[in-house]
């Protein structure tokens, strides 16, 4: 239904986060800057920031922008959080570690049910880069929560510093997916209640 990709290749501290490189014994390796956790911050709260400008109902953009007016005034007013919950019904995020997924998840206001796909994707594959995206719209067919009709965010990372949102939208039910796929085998197992 939509799609949004912003980068941050113009800032250098973004472009060098995370970069492939040699280390002093000749080994090629990825070496990740300290200060990328705030770099992926940024990234990310652009990107959502200009997909909830695009799909976000009027309402969530009116509360949005009356926080900010009353921030702009008292310095201690909280900034509203639009709930994305109203058109969008599930949520892949990337896979990259559980402080990430719940993080990413308390910044949108998501319950524990929202981010379970992608918390269930790390413990049963780890960290794929960005087929985790898959992997987790696997796992919410699987469970057969995706109706006719629903919408999935899918919100991916990438060096350079880049993040992209894909809305998709679903246009049939979903029937049998418990029996194929890469979670057939062992979805009756999740979700895991206790993840440490």
């Amino acid at each position: 239904v939509r799609t949004l990709r912003t980068q941050r290749a113009f800032d250098d501290k973004a472009y060098l986060s995370a970069i492939r490189e040699e280390d002093s014994e000749g080994n090629l390796g990825v070496t990740i800057n300290r200060e990328s956790v705030q770099e992926v911050r940024e990234t990310i709260r652009s990107n959502v920031s200009i997909l909830g400008s695009q799909i976000l109902p009027l309402s969530e953009k009116f509360r949005y922008a009356v926080s900010m007016i009353k921030k702009r005034f008292n310095k201690s007013e909280g900034i509203y959080v639009p709930n994305f919950k109203v058109v969008i019904q599930h949520f892949c995020f990337p896979c990259s570690g559980r402080p990430l997924i719940i993080e990413l998840g308390k910044g949108l206001g998501l319950s524990e049910r929202d981010i379970e796909p992608a918390l269930m994707t790390l413990h049963r594959f780890g960290n794929q880069s960005s087929s985790s995206l898959w992997y987790e719209l696997a796992y919410l067919e699987t469970k057969e929560k995706v109706h006719k009709g629903d919408k999935i965010w899918q919100l991916g990372m990438g060096t350079g510093l880049k993040c992209d949102s894909i809305i998709l939208q679903c246009i049939r039910p979903i029937v049998g997916e418990h029996e194929k796929g890469p979670w057939a085998d062992c979805i009756h197992r999740y979700p895991i209640l206790a993840l440490d």
